[in-house]
């Protein structure tokens, strides 16, 4: 299979610029962790100065990039990295209150599909890489830029998320492979990180050894399980006990690996780096030589290969110039020499021979190469040879000469497979290909059939929920343009190319807006089947921000080069607060009176008043990323910033005084804050992993709701007709949840405790509520079904429960009654005295930690084993009796397991980890 695309910083070389600026390699840029985001800005904007911001300069890639890397920098600047947010994020949900999760939980939206109405370029969402069982055909992996890996066993017809909940870092995957000799190995290369491994066709992953980053390909040496080869920024690396550890066999950046067909020990490598981009290994790979002008092979810009085995003596290279095509190669000896086929790029773009432009005559002189590159062989006919960019190309005479399959927008009469593709995979007699729009197969005269329905890995940048229709959503998301979700729950795919922020009417759900980078506008009155195109006023930032008027949808704010109003639905554009010429990240206009507008550009908050005429300005501690106003005071409003130290603000006056209510938080980025005012003052945030809540119950930051896998929420927004919170992911897509605190209940009773009096009876406590009317008091012998109302109207604040039964464990309940609004439970056990079958289990040390606890179903289990093998975890009552057990495979250090406990009944278990002579043991209470 042939290398996917570059997320986090593709590897080019702009071969053709002059001077200083030959030097910046865009792509190298973005891989950098030594530099402070400012100064990569600043080379990044001299490089474009010069080379232009059009299709193929890299500008696209650059600015995608840019969004997201400024939500991982520290105060500083620098990057942090996947592993310490992940860590942040486990340490902050360790600590919160997880017992008012019970029966919130997330449900996925999509879209899962593309629905083609009025946009040109619709698909699914990103991917990175196609693996196919050779056993199986129906066993497919693929892995996605946020969406992490996912699997079908039927052909593409269902698909299933394989790492949504274990690891945030894990989410953004370059590479998957499958070990041929034993599907059940799997191998994954991370993006931002080195390689992870299943043993069990992907349903457990782990980590493999420390030494490849920013990995960009597995491969496993046929016939031989041990041998495993990864190619990364940081040279082409080796292992031969299965990915325990590695040795750099290479120094230079690589990205593909190729076996000779015939005798794998012949090896081929390529990259774009040290003193070639062609490496030939005779040894297995334990010893490299590179392939140079000599032998026909010169340096020009990103490479790649490909291999029949039709015929093992023939190997293919494929050469970017640039962001163009370059070189097509062809040998006959087993890579020990080279001949130029096809000869392009800055040589002969002109002359019809670009095969990486968006034009299928290759005559297009634009490119992306150093993003979407693709070479494949037919192993059954050495002379068919394939090759990708924006759009795929085929050869019947190795090489000779090309012609196109497929177009990149839809429809079209030649085949549709969405542009930018990033990897090959012939398998049998299909033809796989993976792009920015999902996955496609080509299969002879059955044409390209699109095995995309069924993943949901759509990058959203921002949505709009309907007011006059609880199912009615908008999205912009990466690559796959605005979507519009109908009330049947269908989606509809409106506009093409990177869709950005958007508006809903909210007196008309059919009328929308949506936006593309850098702020082009459009417009539909009919639900997304057509759409005409508004004039943009200015240039705008790759994110161009919308606001719309609470009541009326003719009159709409835009955040391009300054703030600009149209009073005729978009039509026409006039700027107010005309000295701010800056553009824009976030724009918001107060409810309660629309005169008073928020703006913000990096730190600085702009307040403008009186519809414009006047404005002010203070500087915040952050970059602001979101600003929520008040639906009864102009002047109250709440602010996420991109910050781990300093993430939510709350300001009574607009923001002139600041009071930080960020502890809590996992250190992160928040990247969107609502508010529900009518239920308790519940604010909501998205951060780089998870959402959170806070309000004036429990007044302390808690997670929100179950089920929504470890990614990036871009934003957070409140649908009130419908009770539902929604969140536009990047990587997932839109998922929702029920709103908390619809009626605003009592505060539960604090401080629960019991005493023993005797074998049969026990004294309850807790703390006084002046407040309160009176208690109920509910009590069930420990996995009965069903709690029993003891005592009712309870006037003080203890009571003794007299007739137990000895050795037995209860649960109990105590509700507080008020006249205000509804009541609220809390809950607590206990265990009688006497004779009893209870285990007298002592748990272990810290060497075993189970999370959430209490918890409402699913919990994760953090074992520090002594030894790698077979490890063992038992479920018990608290009597003995098992009710469950798991196989894991498990590693000397740190593990991590999810388990689902749904199906136990409410109560108290035992958890043991067996591993070799070591048991582990920690008691675990679930309460729903």
């Amino acid at each position: 299979m042939r290398i996917s695309i570059k997320l986090l910083g593709l590897i080019g070389v702009f071969s053709s610029m002059s001077g200083a600026l030959a030097q910046t390699d865009i792509y190298a840029l973005m891989d950098r962790t030594d530099l402070p985001i400012e100064e990569i800005e600043k080379q990044a904007d001299a490089f474009f100065l010069k080379a232009g911001t059009g299709k193929g300069s890299g500008y696209k890639q650059y600015q995608r990039w840019l969004y997201e890397r400024k939500f991982h920098l520290d105060e500083k600047g620098f990057f942090i990295s996947p592993e310490v947010e992940d860590k942040a994020y486990y340490d902050a949900i360790r600590k919160m209150s997880v017992t008012s999760r019970a029966g919130f939980t997330w449900k996925e939206l999509g879209p899962k599909s593309w629905n083609f109405t009025s946009g040109w370029n619709p698909g699914v969402g990103r991917l990175t890489s196609v693996a196919v069982q050779l056993s199986d055909t129906n066993v497919i992996y693929v892995s996605s830029p946020g969406g992490g890996i996912w699997k079908t066993t039927d052909g593409g017809k269902n698909w299933s998320p394989l790492i949504d909940f274990v690891n945030s870092s894990w989410m953004n995957v370059f590479n998957i492979c499958i070990d041929q000799s034993n599907p059940n190995v799997v191998y994954a290369a991370l993006s931002s990180g080195g390689v992870i491994k299943s043993s069990n066709g992907g349903a457990i992953w782990s980590n493999t050894g420390s030494g490849p980053s920013n990995s960009r390909q597995v491969r496993v040496f046929p016939s031989k399980s041990n041998m495993v080869f990864a190619a990364a920024t940081n040279g082409l690396w080796r292992s031969v006990n299965a990915g325990t550890s590695w040795t750099r066999v290479e120094n230079a950046t690589k990205e593909d690996i190729e076996f000779n067909p015939a005798n794998p020990a012949v090896m081929y490598a390529s990259g774009n780096g040290g003193s070639s981009y062609v490496w030939r290994s005779a040894d297995s790979g334990k010893t490299w030589k590179g392939i140079d002008s000599a032998a026909g092979m010169f340096k020009m810009g990103r490479t790649m290969l490909a291999v029949s085995k039709a015929n093992p003596a023939r190997v293919y290279v494929v050469q970017a110039s640039g962001s163009v095509f370059g070189r097509f190669y062809k040998s006959n000896d087993t890579g020990k020499t080279f001949q130029v086929t096809v000869l392009g790029g800055s040589n002969g773009a002109s002359r019809g021979v670009n095969f990486f432009g968006y034009g299928s005559d290759g005559k297009d002189t634009r490119g992306q190469a150093t993003y979407d590159m693709a070479v494949e062989a037919n192993p059954f006919n050495a002379d068919e040879v394939y090759i990708a960019g924006i759009i795929v190309w085929k050869s019947v005479n190795s090489g000779d000469s090309f012609t196109a399959m497929t177009e990149w927008f839809y429809p079209n009469g030649r085949g549709y497979n969405h542009a930018d593709v990033h990897g090959l995979d012939w398998v049998k007699n299909t033809l796989y290909s993976c792009s920015d729009g999902g996955l496609y197969k080509f299969a002879g005269d059955e044409g390209w059939q699109d095995l995309s329905s069924g993943l949901g890995i759509r990058q959203v940048y921002r949505m709009s929920c309907a007011k006059t229709n609880s199912k009615t959503v908008t999205t912009g998301s990466q690559d796959n343009g605005s979507g519009y979700r109908k009330d049947d729950g269908t989606w509809a795919d409106w506009l093409g190319a990177d869709g950005m922020d958007n508006l809903i009417s909210p007196t008309d759900e059919d009328l929308v807006y949506g936006t593309s980078q850098n702020g082009g506008i459009y417009k539909s009155t009919d639900g997304g089947e057509s759409y005409m195109n508004l004039p943009k006023p200015s240039n705008g930032n790759w994110i161009t921000p919308l606001a719309l008027h609470p009541t009326n949808h003719d009159t709409v704010w835009g955040g391009w080069t300054g703030v600009f109003r149209s009073d005729d639905g978009g039509f026409t554009w006039n700027q107010i607060a005309k000295s701010i010429k800056v553009t824009m990240d976030v724009l918001a206009v107060a409810p309660s009176n629309p005169r008073y507008i928020y703006a913000a550009k990096g730190s600085t908050l702009y307040r403008i008043v009186n519809a414009g005429d006047t404005w002010s300005a203070v500087t915040l501690p952050a970059a602001i990323t979101s600003v929520f106003v008040s639906k009864y005071d102009p002047n109250k409003i709440w602010i996420s910033l991109n910050s781990s130290s300093k993430r939510v603000l709350y300001s009574y006056n607009g923001g002139d005084s600041l009071a930080d209510i960020s502890a809590g938080l996992p250190s992160t980025s928040a990247r969107s804050v609502v508010v529900d005012e009518d239920a308790a003052q519940t604010i909501y945030v998205g951060m780089n992993i998870g959402v959170y809540y806070r309000d004036t119950i429990g007044k302390a930051w808690a997670v929100h709701a179950t089920g929504l896998p470890v990614v990036a929420v871009n934003e957070v927004e409140i649908q009130k007709s419908g009770a539902k919170l929604r969140v536009a992911t990047y990587g997932r897509g839109i998922w929702e949840s029920p709103l908390r605190n619809v009626s605003v209940p009592c505060d539960a009773p604090v401080s629960l405790s019991s005493q023993p009096l005797s074998n049969t009876s026990v004294k309850l406590s807790w703390n006084e509520d002046s407040d309160a009317d009176g208690y109920d008091i509910f009590v069930r012998k420990q996995f009965d079904t069903g709690f029993v109302l003891l005592k009712s109207g309870v006037k003080n604040n203890t009571d003794t429960l007299k007739g137990l039964e000895p050795g037995r464990a209860y649960e109990w309940k105590v509700k507080r009654n008020c006249t205000w609004s509804s009541s609220a439970l809390s809950v607590s056990s206990f265990v009688t005295g006497g004779v009893n079958s209870v285990l007298d289990i002592t748990e272990s040390g810290h060497e075993l930690k189970v999370y959430p606890n209490p918890s409402t179903g699913e919990i994760s289990i953090n074992a520090d084993l002594a030894i790698s093998g077979n490890t063992k975890i038992v479920i018990r009552q608290l009597n003995g009796a098992v009710v469950m057990q798991q196989q894991k495979s498990g590693h000397a250090g740190d593990n991590r397991w999810t388990i689902n406990l749904s199906e136990l009944k409410d109560g108290q278990y035992v958890i043991q980890v067996a591993s070799g002579a070591s048991l582990l043991t920690k008691k675990v209470v679930l309460l729903r």
